[in-house]
């Protein structure tokens, strides 16, 4: 900007601060001023803490020093974070103003995240970075030019670089020594007007042909892009400038990364920790600065924010930005799957199909695929405190038509997720196959053993419905199809038996009985490739959706978590309803699959950042070779080729 905002003292300018525990900050904060060579900042973090703190950084706009940075910094450690205030130019060794920025001066505030033994990068190995305005602007430039950092959360942002302020024709930022292209002033703003409002000029210079130079290159982001805006943001046009991010995104593999959330009737100053009321300033030259907004919508916009930053800080998504999909190994899996009869295909991306095959919205039965859908459910009411997963049946009044023996009982409902029951009792859809590997009833105590069995399946399904009050297919279409915008699934269901010809079933789940084996009927989903590919990126993205927790990280590690070995030679194990491939010496990472039928297939690969799901139409006669299942799995993962990595 050519104007340089000095926002009242108390308001936006707020004293720096030295040594801990300053007047002003809650007792349970300790407060750090950092005061380096190469690094200004504030660490703001709590005073009681068990071990390393999620960290931040957190980066203020044009009112230079550490200004409402430190706001928005108390803000978050409040909620158990630290928080690391970044100053980068009006202060004691720094450049007076906002001109000729070095990028890489950030890399201190890494150096001293990384050397302190309270703080911490997250599980991706990067620092999230919180940015408002001119500091929102910063957070995005480092997430494209740097892997280090992210989740990037951009509060009132940009989507192109603008000049240093006081001088709109140098840059305000370098990278490697060289100024960083930025957007050419145009639009003349009048800044002797007594109320100055500075959107209408900032617009007027990004429809410019020449602004194209200084667009924000999102597309080298490795993390997820949080953009805040208030539609009446009279500074500058946050929102406009976010919708220009997020379209340019569209359509991209990595489009779900980025969350975009728009304020009616909230301003420019909605980062978390300012006052609420800031709709406009006084300069020192006794002009009006016109900020927009009311002070109600600005106070919601600022709760929404600190949540949503908060749960991205603590649970980020991870993603491998190194790996991208040969196009010509593609077209040679398409050739692949055009000969195996397999009726649907998707491989996702960050929530984007990259490769699809057949009717991807077509529904029909998952099959043992309905296991991972029950888990989701699961999860959900256990954290709630519903569902106690160490109840035993006994404790449930659990009985079947075959009545359960006293050790019987003492299985819980952990143990039946875990297929470790002990009870081997028949059931409801149990194929031969299943049938054939069940133990004689008694021969293993609750825990003992894995047995893949029907029982314990259906009578978790029994007992999700017992405790939570709630019907399988109406709870699913609620707590999970719907914040996840499932495009088929609506929450129909039926009830049928075995002679049911289930070809001719339109809902989305059916209970099957076969009541002279047991009470309890297997509940089935069906379900479209393209809507079962959304759920398993909820669970790539570790239980989060566009920037709301839905799942808790805790319960998926839990689930994914090998309880059992089923493959020695392979090292496969059972989680809790997922089949999960264990890290080993050939592979760092763990995935989680579950099959259907043994062709169906729902396939969660966090460190490709890749979901993979196969179907075939097995609600008639059908013809599918399942190696052809195992030739298309190893076609997807050798189309992966790794892309030139960021600094």
């Amino acid at each position: 900007m050519d104007i340089k905002i000095k926002i009242a003292t108390g308001v936006l300018a707020i004293g720096l601060l030295s040594g801990c525990n300053e007047p002003g900050y809650p007792e349970h904060l300790q407060v750090q001023r950092i005061d380096q060579k190469h690094l200004q900042g504030l660490l703001i973090m709590p005073k009681h803490r068990t071990g390393p703190l999620p960290t931040v950084i957190v980066l203020g706009g044009s009112d230079g020093g550490l200004g409402g940075a430190q706001r928005t910094a108390t803000a978050l450690a409040d909620q158990g974070i630290a928080a690391l205030a970044v100053g980068y130019f009006g202060m004691p060794k720094l450049p007076p103003t906002l001109n000729s920025i070095p990028l890489e001066y950030f890399n201190s505030a890494l150096e001293y995240i990384d050397s302190a033994p309270e703080l911490n990068r997250n599980q991706c190995q990067q620092v999230p970075v919180v940015g408002s305005s001119r500091g929102a602007e910063l957070a995005l430039l480092l997430g494209a030019k740097f892997k280090h950092y992210g989740p990037i959360i951009a509060i009132s942002p940009s989507s192109h670089t603008w000049g240093a302020i006081g001088d709109s024709n140098s840059a305000a930022w370098t990278l490697n020594g060289k100024p960083i292209p930025f957007v050419p002033r145009h639009s003349n703003p009048d800044y002797s007007a007594k109320r100055f409002v500075g959107r209408d000029y900032f617009a007027r210079d990004l429809n410019h042909t020449d602004a194209k130079q200084a667009a924000i290159n999102v597309d080298g982001n490795s993390a997820q892009v949080l953009l805040f805006a208030g539609d009446d943001d009279q500074l500058w046009p946050a929102d406009l400038m976010a919708n220009n991010i997020a379209e340019h995104w569209q359509g991209t593999h990595v489009s779900s990364r980025i969350t975009k959330v728009i304020y009616p009737n909230a301003g420019h100053v909605i980062a978390p920790g300012m006052p609420s009321d800031i709709t406009e300033a006084s300069l020192s030259n006794n002009q009006t600065l016109v900020l927009g907004g009311t002070p109600a919508a600005n106070a919601t916009a600022q709760q929404d924010i600190l949540e949503r930053t908060v749960n991205a800080i603590k649970s980020p998504i991870c993603y491998d930005s190194k790996a991208a999909f040969n196009a010509d190994k593609l077209n040679e899996l398409r050739e692949l799957v055009e000969t195996t009869n397999t009726s649907s295909l998707v491989l996702m991306r960050s929530g984007d199909v990259v490769f699809e095959h057949g009717d991807i919205h077509q529904k029909h039965t998952i099959h043992s695929i309905r296991k991972p859908m029950l888990n989701a459910l699961y999860g959900i009411y256990v954290d709630r405190g519903i569902i106690n997963l160490d109840a035993t049946l006994g404790e449930l009044g659990i009985t079947d038509i075959t009545p359960l023996t006293p050790t019987e009982k003492q299985a819980t409902v952990r143990e039946l997720l875990q297929a470790r029951s002990g009870v081997y009792l028949p059931s409801a859809a149990t194929s031969a196959g299943m049938l054939a590997g069940i133990p004689e009833r008694g021969a293993f105590a609750p825990g003992e053993k894995y047995v893949y069995n029907n029982w314990d399946f259906n009578v978790a399904g029994a007992i999700f419905e017992q405790l939570t009050g709630q019907n399988i297919y109406t709870a699913f279409y609620r707590e999970i199809a719907v914040p996840l915008g499932m495009k088929s699934f609506k929450g129909e269901y039926t009830t049928t038996d075995a002679d049911t010809d289930i070809a001719t079933l339109t809902v989305d789940g059916f209970y099957q009985f076969e009541r002279e084996k047991s009470q309890y009927p297997a509940y089935h989903f069906r379900m479209s490739a393209y809507d079962m590919a959304l759920f398993g990126q909820l669970y790539e993205n570790y239980g989060v959706w566009n920037g709301k927790r839905i799942l808790s990280r805790d319960w998926i590690e839990q689930s994914t978590t090998s309880y059992s070995v089923t493959n020695r030679y392979m090292d496969f194990g059972y989680g809790m309803l997922w089949n999960v491939i264990n890290p080993n010496d050939e592979r760092p990472n763990r995935a989680f699959y579950h099959t259907g039928v043994g062709i169906h297939m729902l396939g969660v690969y966090p460190s490709s950042d890749l979901v993979f799901v196969h179907r075939v139409q097995t609600e008639t006669e059908y013809e599918f070779d399942q190696q052809n299942l195992y030739k298309i799995i190893s076609q997807v993962f050798g189309a992966l080729e790794p892309s030139e990595p960021m600094e």
